[in-house]
């Protein structure tokens, strides 16, 4: 038998691995998980992911350009969920200055049903 070679499994697309400590946290699936997760994380969190992915957003955007929302492989549909993530942490280092706007309960009982699909909702 020969020798097995393990490999890592890739998240996000090839040249996107220095974000790749981000995705358990911040590429949650649709609006309400996004929001959720800046309104729980700290502003350090918040600061550090929003520093890291400005950085690299122009390069997120014009890997991801080629791609249509209904046919976005799942890698990239993870980077995409990050760059959705740093609208949510520029409301929060940008406007607020906290993880949460001033005077905002959480946690809340309002849910966006329906949104642009596949990341939305």
């Amino acid at each position: 038998m020969g020798e097995r070679i393990m490999t890592e499994p890739t998240t996000l697309p090839k040249g996107f691995e220095d974000l790749e400590k981000f995705v358990p946290f911040w590429a949650g699936k649709t609006n309400d998980i996004r929001w959720d997760q800046r309104s729980r994380a700290s502003m350090e969190e918040i600061s550090e992911f929003y520093d890291a992915m400005l950085g690299r957003a122009e390069d997120a955007l014009s890997w991801l350009e080629d791609y249509g929302l209904d046919a976005m492989p799942e890698e990239e549909g993870r980077l995409f969920c990050l760059l959705l993530s740093l609208v949510h942490a520029s409301m929060s280092v940008e406007l607020h200055k906290q993880p949460r706007a001033r005077l905002s309960p959480f946690p809340h009982n309002i849910h966006i049903e329906k949104g642009p699909s596949p990341f939305g909702g």
